[in-house]
């Protein structure tokens, strides 16, 4: 840089300006503390003129504590330094208020090595020091609702935990560790593994699995071994916590002990398997016995006749419903055993058709392709048709006509069976197919025990096949199930 440049330099920079207008404050002190130069910014902030604190002390602008420091420890490191760096202080304004500073200093030694000044720089960091101040608040008070929540769930009877998002288990509650006699600390991912039964282990990780890639609800019921060696039930739940920006944080989930629910479903399934047989036997003899008297009907009386046909239709219903029970029963230990075969769709539904004892007034038509062949249980699949058929002159009993559709679909068959009369609730659609539910109808014939539908669920879910329902108000009802080709 020339002179002529360092002159026109000069005439931009006033020095003395700068130093007086910095976005910091700034005091030059005596060795003993006095101020000797202090710009006005820093004299702004403390409401100060410069005739008001110059030759004073600058620890005169502290607090007690602060006074303390500042000589004890401020002084004694500049001297043995020669540099200080971010101490914090509180320095008082004219108004008795504190501003939060932070002070960086150095000194200036004359030729002997004596500090002949100590400059000081001071930064205000009120903004920062409320904002720490408003964080440890919030962190106090998340520990505090932790802690509530915490106690909360120490005292839930149930098992509770949580994991991040890709199922490392974070934490557990007190019910946890007193179930399987563990720490907290010993709660990893295969320790919680190696305490569920083997046989549902395989279930539990596919549903895992498949609730992690689609953040879909986890509802699963297994076995877990307590610390006594002894498995018991439990339902397992859990749930992923989404932000609003869509980011996945933690799963939140609950373990609640059902083995007491699961011995009376046990207790009630058997009570129904052993009258299921028992009353099946008898039952068989007196259907026997009318069929033989069905037989010789033409020797006795015209009301004898209609008593016969009237004792063979109830004989039939009450064996409608003890297949039923039985059926359910195998169905809820597993044991229910398919017969598979090859046969044509169309014609297995012309036979069920055929065979169905329908008044006058019913007509069934069959449409769709005729040459759709599956390998299936025909029986049950035949006991499907027969109890969608059931339903739609149960429900609709107005309808006229009931139309069957048979229609090919990619990898699958669909058959339809289709009525015209007034149609189901919505509400009441999702649950058709469940235990025991039965839809109230003021114009149904028929009684039942609510399980034909249920029935018919699990022999398709059995086949590999969906089932289902659709319906509209005074239009009419279609119901549905699939089976692979």
């Amino acid at each position: 840089m020339d002179e002529r440049q360092k002159q026109v330099l000069e005439t931009l920079i006033d020095t003395d300006e700068l130093y007086h207008s910095a976005p910091c404050g700034y005091f030059s002190l005596s060795p003993r503390g006095e101020i000797l130069k202090i710009n006005k910014t820093l004299l702004n902030w403390l409401g100060y003129t410069e005739l008001n604190l110059l030759d004073s002390r600058f620890s005169t602008l502290l607090p007690k504590g602060g006074q303390m420091h500042f000589e004890m420890f401020f002084f004694p490191m500049l001297k043995v330094d020669g540099i200080v760096k971010e101490l914090s202080y509180d320095i008082l304004r004219k108004d008795k208020t504190p501003l939060s500073v932070l002070l960086n200093a150095n000194t200036i030694l004359d030729q002997n090595g004596n500090i002949r000044a100590i400059n000081v720089v001071v930064t205000d960091v009120t903004e920062r020091r409320n904002y720490e101040k408003e964080l440890l608040k919030a962190k106090n008070l998340a520990e505090n609702e932790q802690k509530r929540l915490e106690f909360m769930a120490d005292l839930a009877p149930e098992m509770i935990w949580t994991a991040s998002s890709t199922g490392r288990i974070s934490y557990v509650n007190a019910r946890f560790c007193r179930y399987f006699d563990c720490e907290e600390k010993e709660t990893r991912t295969l320790f919680v593994l190696s305490k569920v039964h083997k046989e549902d282990l395989k279930h539990l990780l596919r549903s895992w699995y498949k609730s992690q890639s689609t953040g879909m609800e986890l509802n699963e019921t297994i076995r877990l071994i307590n610390r006594d060696g002894n498995y018991e039930w439990h339902r397992v739940k859990a749930a992923l916590f989404v932000e609003k920006n869509g980011d996945q944080t933690n799963w939140f989930g609950s373990c609640t002990n059902v083995e007491e629910h699961v011995r009376q479903l046990k207790k009630k399934d058997d009570f129904i398997n052993i009258a299921s047989h028992e009353l099946k036997t008898p039952i068989t003899s007196l259907k026997a016995v009318l069929q033989l008297m069905q037989r010789m009907k033409a020797e006795t009386s015209e009301r004898m006749s209609g008593l016969i046909d009237k004792a063979n239709h109830s004989v039939s219903r009450v064996t409608e419903m003890v297949d039923d029970l039985l059926n359910a029963s195998q169905m809820n230990e597993g044991q229910l055993k398919l017969n598979k075969k090859i046969f044509n769709v169309f014609d297995m539904i012309g036979a069920c058709v055929h065979h169905l004892r329908l008044e006058n007034n019913y007509q069934i038509s069959t449409i769709g392709d005729e040459n759709i062949c599956v390998t299936a249980d025909e029986g049950r699949i035949e006991q499907v048709v027969n109890n969608f058929i059931t339903n739609a002159i149960k429900y609709a009993p107005q309808s006229q006509l009931i139309t069957i559709n048979v229609v090919a679909i990619p990898g699958f068959v669909r058959v339809e069976v289709i009525d015209k009369g007034d149609g189901i609730q919505p509400d009441k659609i999702p649950y058709l197919f469940d235990r025991y539910y039965q839809v109230n109808s003021a114009g149904s014939k028929y009684s039942g025990l609510g399980l034909g539908l249920f029935i018919c669920a699990e022999i398709i879910r059995q086949h590999g096949g969906q089932i289902g329902a659709e319906s509209k108000i005074n239009e009419g009802s279609l119901f549905w199930f699939t089976l692979p080709l």
